[in-house]
């Protein structure tokens, strides 16, 4: 009986010890990561102290948040995660799914004007996700390939769309807005009726409907010069049978960048090079953010290729981040250190970029209000302005008209993929950003 209690009290203090081991060994500053190669982002920092965010429990928090996102060998226990998951018997389909209300699509006429108010005050917290978070949860993984699904929400597409059109009103008779709603792998390449099974939504028809929105809106808002329509997805359909989407990331291929930037620039009329004048660069092996959020076997075991095209004239970017910091980057970064090989495309997300083409001095500009789909676009019409200007919009807080003003911009483009265009995140920085204008 006393060797059994003696036994109990070791198992304790044992396990006491390893917990506390463990807690201690989280708290040694040196060992922590403070970037993920797995996710390919800067980790959160150490907040900084204050009273009013220690009195409001804030502090202590980020202190938590802190803690698990920056624990030592994060990125090994999340590659044993998808190993261990793989040990269960997931088999060569998987899905994570949506809990939550799914809208129809409309096919109405009932558009109603309604002047954008003051943003929520969630757009103003720092995701506490990898950029890749910009979309709404929901994947379902077959074979080699991970579907991110989308999820019609009426409100936040109509929303987006104000934006759209608030913009076009506080820039007519200054800058021609134009909109382009880009298109992911999940419209053309989910069979119909496995995107019903899964009670998803068809992303294609949403696009349509938010052209047909926007269309609707400008007239009721008074607005004198029409948002110029670019329906890209009609395009991007006649080359999906070629490389244009990655299967284990979000974002679309350099190539599908390509495709999208010559059906913009050919409705500016402007000149481009031909797709064999780039030199081109490669990463052989690409596991993105699909794989991040489903940590599938599947997805791991079959990377994805990317492939970068070099603009003819222009090597670098001028970048500034969120805190006002500048620094210039390569357009195409060949040396990424991370898994996150995307970050590639103008050295990744930043609050601000700055193309400038030398070899051009006709004044012709463009300023992209993008999210990170935009990275490999941008290097796509490098060779076609001599200013290439271009902000995130969850980022960037400065006067909109008055830099469009200050730079002499005639020509505004709204490039955004479909799941930011309704993703509850993105639109609320969206309207700040816009909303500073008023």
């Amino acid at each position: 009986m006393k060797s059994q209690k003696i036994f109990q009290w070791v198992r304790i203090l044992l396990f006491s010890g390893i917990l506390i081991g463990f807690c201690v060994w989280g708290f040694i500053l040196p060992l922590r990561p403070t970037v993920s190669d797995t996710e390919g982002r800067e980790l959160t920092k150490f907040p900084a102290f204050t009273w009013e965010s220690f009195l409001s429990g804030e502090y202590t928090s980020q202190i938590s948040l802190w803690y698990a996102d920056t624990f030592p060998l994060r990125d090994k226990l999340l590659d044993m995660s998808g190993a261990l998951k793989g040990l269960y018997g997931v088999g060569d389909s998987d899905f994570s799914g949506y809990e939550g209300n799914v809208d129809t699509i409309g096919t109405d006429n009932d558009f109603e004007w309604v002047t954008p108010g003051e943003p929520e005050t969630s757009a103003d917290t720092e995701p506490n996700q990898p950029p890749s978070s910009e979309t709404i949860d929901g994947y379902y993984v077959e074979g080699d390939t991970c579907w991110q699904l989308y999820y019609y929400k009426k409100d936040l597409v109509e929303r987006y769309c104000r934006t759209v059109v608030q913009t076009a009103l506080d820039l007519d008779g200054i800058a021609k807005v134009y909109n382009m709603v880009v298109p992911t792998n999940y419209c053309y390449t989910l069979p119909a009726e496995k995107r019903d099974e899964l009670g998803a939504s068809d992303g294609l028809a949403v696009i349509e409907r938010i052209y047909e929105t926007i269309n609707a809106y400008g007239p009721q808002a008074g607005l004198q010069t029409p948002v110029g329509i670019l329906p890209v997805h009609e395009i991007m359909g006649d080359h999906i049978d070629e490389y244009i989407y990655f299967r284990t990331d979000h974002h679309w291929t350099g190539l599908g960048a390509y495709y999208a930037s010559r059906y913009f620039l050919d409705a500016m009329d402007k000149t481009y090079p031909a797709l064999e004048d780039y030199e081109t660069f490669t990463y052989d092996i690409f596991t993105g953010s699909l794989y991040v959020h489903t940590q599938n076997e599947n997805l791991k075991n079959s990377p994805d290729t990317l492939v970068a095209y070099i603009p003819l004239n222009v090597s670098n970017v001028l970048t500034l981040d969120r805190h006002g910091n500048a620094m210039v980057h390569p357009l195409i970064n060949k040396n990424i250190a991370v898994r996150n090989k995307y970050l590639t495309f103008c050295s990744g997300d930043h609050a601000y970029y700055e193309v400038h083409n030398e070899s051009i001095t006709d004044g012709s500009s463009v300023l992209i209000i993008r999210e990170s789909f935009g990275n490999a676009f941008i290097p796509m019409i490098a060779d076609s302005y001599e200013y290439v200007y271009a902000v995130d919009y969850r980022y960037w807080r400065e006067d909109l008209r008055a830099f469009v003003e200050e730079k002499g911009i005639d020509t505004v483009l709204f490039l955004n993929n479909l799941m930011a265009t309704g993703d509850k995140y993105n639109v609320s920085c969206l309207e700040k950003m816009i909303y500073t204008l008023h």
